[in-house]
């Protein structure tokens, strides 16, 4: 019984300890979904989290990381937590340590075989980067509110644009651990707890379907249809956009290109990534048309076969109006008509 009553006390204390290091601490409690659903805004106490985002890099530079804060500190003054009140134990975030982990197991090489290591540039991702936060403030005794932070910089997507495919990222994910470090109103540091993000990078995975339609070598030309009619090469081209282009919205399924599995067309944005992913893979780039550019060069370079000789091109934002064609039998009657 003795036994009993001691280990009892001890679960009872380490509950107690658990729930003040709780109480007086602010905690960063997830990571949170920036959503459609959301009207693509950081929404404060959602009820949603996530764990893991994806990154594609034709399309990305920037993964915007949102996060949910909970102040568990105590109010200082009876309960009175308003700004204009003399609390002291209000929290102030100013900034995002970010650290960064992956698996240096040896990944497969071109032949199938093991042996080859992961290689991200160590002086960019083995050291902890800050990034500064703004306008986040939190009550004490529970408060709480929602924030974001940019995780990666131009340099480390670049570094991961040079190994995106060469190494399994859906096994092996790249960690990011984030902590937010802030102060309370009489100046003292206060650090959250240190939380995991998985991020899985890719590379023009996430072009929706009917962003392109195949253009013939040596374009579009006159043909005769199985009745012997001329179909002109306007109608074929016409005919061929409508089989092939599905005239989406420029991004569906997310709030930003390229980022947690959105899909993206032809009319994503139009910034100086896409300049540089066009050209970085040999493809002109023409400022103004979006994504255009970074879309047609994934499919000509890296999704259609060797021995496929079209050239595929983005489809209109909008379906075209068909071509006029001449009714062959009026013609045919009008030359008779015209010769008796």
């Amino acid at each position: 019984m003795r036994k009993f009553f001691i280990l009892t006390l001890m679960v009872a204390c380490l509950m107690m300890v658990s729930c003040v290091e709780r109480r007086n601490q602010v905690i960063l409690e997830k990571f949170v979904p920036i959503s459609p659903e959301d009207s693509c805004a950081v929404k404060d106490a959602s009820d949603k989290y996530h764990t893991e985002g994806n990154i594609d890099l034709a399309f990305a530079f920037d993964y915007k990381l949102a996060f949910q804060l909970y102040n568990y500190i105590p109010a200082s003054d009876g309960g009175k937590t308003d700004l204009a009140s003399a609390e002291a134990n209000y929290f102030y975030a100013k900034e995002a340590e970010i650290e960064y982990e992956w698996d240096p197991k040896p990944q497969l090489d071109e032949n199938g075989k093991k042996g080859r290591q992961l290689k991200l540039n160590q002086e960019l991702w083995n050291k902890k980067t800050k990034e500064a936060l703004h306008g986040i403030v939190i009550a004490p005794d529970g408060g709480h509110a929602a924030g974001w932070v940019h995780i990666f910089n131009e340099s480390q997507i670049k570094n991961l644009l040079e190994h995106v495919n060469d190494i399994d990222w859906i096994e092996s994910p790249l960690v990011v651990k984030v902590r937010v470090i802030g102060s309370i109103s009489d100046g003292t540091t206060v650090k959250t707890n240190l939380l995991r993000f998985n991020i899985i990078p890719s590379f023009g995975t996430t072009i929706q379907m009917g962003s392109v339609y195949p253009m013939p070598e040596g374009g579009f030309q006159e043909t005769t249809d199985e009745n012997g009619n001329k179909v002109s090469a306007a109608k074929n081209e016409y005919d061929t956009i409508m089989n092939y282009c599905a005239f989406n919205e420029s991004v569906i399924g997310g709030c930003f290109s390229g980022v947690d599995l959105a899909q993206s067309n032809c009319y994503a944005g139009d910034d100086e990534w896409a300049r540089f992913i066009a050209e970085t893979y040999g493809w002109e780039y023409f400022p103004g048309y979006a994504a255009a550019a970074v879309v047609e060069m994934i499919y000509n370079n890296f999704k259609k076969s060797a021995d496929d000789k079209n050239t595929y091109v983005c489809c209109p934002g909008k379906a075209p109006e068909a071509p006029e064609e001449e009714d062959e039998e009026e013609n045919s009657n009008g030359q008779q008509e015209g010769g008796e």
